[in-house]
């Protein structure tokens, strides 16, 4: 510590030589080497942590605590609980099937679709693919689409091959359709389709064969475009007991296209009746006993159909 001189009156050179001596003092503080500070702590000083924070210091984020066990219980019971309401939600007697409707049928019979779409299962478990799958397996179904509705509702929309033709086999009625398929008709059913037209099979079972769907598919689309062509219907087919195939029409006359038994003879139909359609000019298919001429007293001609057709 460096006292100050008492001043006096004069005494300038005594305040001078005080100051320069602080100075002095000052520097050689100034310039002392500086040594760090070390803490030592004794050996048998045992060190105590503290969660004082200090002023100005650099803030650490706190550590995760530990979740108590009794969380992970909960959350396994909240997720128990959750499985439970979905499981209650697909067995629950609500959304169990109760309510089918089937659209589109017109020969088939709604409870035979029902049946084998077979939708007793709860409305979450149900499988459109495998429900329209099932119904398909019925021969006489083209295509089938299959839509819900909750709670409980299952709606089938159907779509049937049309008939292209019906025949009797043993006194039972069927209706055959392009692809082949055929369907037991009942005396309602084979009165609506009265304007399909009727295969008669005459032929004797030594050389009776099975229908195919490649002349139901000729016969079909030669029926469709009869009356555009010829300007009336087919109203059946026959073959007679040597074998025969004939088209019969509304207007009573036939057409006689042989024995389509023979290879390439079902293709060759749609020739047939192309080679029959030239005589239009000649005759009137829809009155086939006039003549087209202008003069009524003529009597009719006897025409010959093209080879394998004749009219009677």
């Amino acid at each position: 510590m460096i006292e100050a001189p008492k001043r006096g009156a004069g005494d300038s050179d005594l305040v001078t030589r005080h100051r320069v001596r602080v100075r002095a003092v000052a520097t050689a503080i100034a310039d002392r080497p500086s040594t760090a500070r070390r803490l030592e702590v004794p050996p048998e000083m045992e060190l105590r942590g503290t969660v004082r924070q200090r002023r100005g210091s650099p803030q650490l984020p706190a550590p995760a605590r530990e979740r108590p066990e009794h969380r992970r219980w909960v959350t396994a019971l909240v997720l128990l609980a959750e499985l439970g309401v979905l499981a209650a939600a697909f067995w629950a007697p609500i959304f169990r099937v109760t309510s089918v409707s089937v659209t589109g049928t017109r020969l088939l019979d709604s409870a035979q679709v029902v049946r084998a779409a077979d939708v007793s299962q709860s409305i979450f478990l149900l499988n459109g693919d495998a429900v329209a799958a099932r119904v398909r397996s019925i021969p006489w179904v083209e295509s089938v689409t299959v839509t819900t509705a909750l709670p409980a509702s299952v709606r089938i929309a159907v779509r049937e091959w049309p008939p292209m033709a019906r025949v009797i086999r043993d006194g039972v009625e069927y209706a055959l359709a392009a692809q082949g398929a055929s369907l037991r008709l009942t005396g309602a059913q084979a009165a609506s389709l009265y304007n399909v037209p009727l295969l008669l099979d005459l032929r004797p079972p030594s050389i009776r064969t099975a229908v195919t769907p490649q002349l139901i598919s000729v016969l079909g689309s030669a029926a469709s475009h009869f009356p555009s062509v010829f300007g009336v219907h087919v109203v059946a087919y026959e073959w007679d007991q040597t074998g025969t195939f004939s088209l019969w029409t509304g207007a009573g006359w036939q057409a006689v296209l042989g024995d389509i038994g023979l290879p390439g003879a079902i293709g060759a139909i749609p020739g047939q009746l192309s080679a029959l359609s030239v005589l239009r000019s000649a005759l009137s298919f829809t009155h086939p006993t006039s003549a087209t001429s202008t003069s009524r007293t003529r009597p009719p001609p006897r025409w010959a159909a093209p080879r394998g057709c004749r009219p009677r």
